[in-house]
């Protein structure tokens, strides 16, 4: 069996815990959880004729303390950034975390950014324009519910794919002109 550690990054409030609980269990709680440190939590899945074991470790927004989560992300095989669409700051602060990691981690660490809360597109700050501009930075973006579960597996099963050399990273997905500048909609990627 493999062993990989992804790390789930974003500000706090955006669904981290809660992205997790739904591919691990396939559930969902309104109550959010506030984290201290890391919770890790283990999935194992099969992949072709492999079995891995996941690590997922969801880190506590460390805004606070700029750099502080660095020493969790150590060793780690994936990164996912999560924003919450009903809030632009949270885009912000993964920017920020993608950048911070960027600069400590060797090259070749994939990575995914999940726009969550799909399920409020309606009040969505973030618009398909700037997600349009985040995958032209060539990183893969996914919109995700945990509420009704959008996105949330094909999410977890692109990174693990990923990390198991099984599938290649995809980039550079583009928005359809007819929603140039239009909210989000409700599809699972982009």
């Amino acid at each position: 069996m493999y062993n990989k550690k992804v790390c789930i990054l974003g500000a706090a409030g955006v669904g981290k815990s809660s992205l997790i609980r739904r591919f691990k269990s396939g559930k969902f709680n309104e109550a959010c959880m506030s984290n201290t440190g890391a919770r890790i939590n283990k999935v194992i899945r099969s992949i072709e004729h492999d079995k891995v074991q996941l690590m997922l470790w969801d880190i506590q927004d460390e805004s606070d303390a700029p750099g502080g989560f660095l020493n969790y992300i150590k060793n780690t095989s994936a990164i996912i950034y999560v924003v919450d669409g009903t809030r632009l700051e949270t885009l912000k602060v993964a920017m920020e975390l993608r950048l911070e990691t960027e600069k400590h981690l060797a090259s070749g660490v994939p990575s995914i950014i999940l726009f969550n809360k799909s399920d409020l597109v309606k009040g969505w700050e973030v618009s398909s324009n700037m997600i349009s501009k985040i995958e032209s930075e060539g990183i893969v973006a996914i919109l995700t519910s945990c509420k009704e579960g959008t996105g949330v597996n094909t999410a977890f099963n692109l990174i693990t794919r990923v990390v198991m050399g099984k599938t290649a990273m995809i980039t550079n997905f583009t928005i359809p002109s007819d929603q140039a500048g239009a909210k989000p909609p409700f599809p699972t990627s982009i």
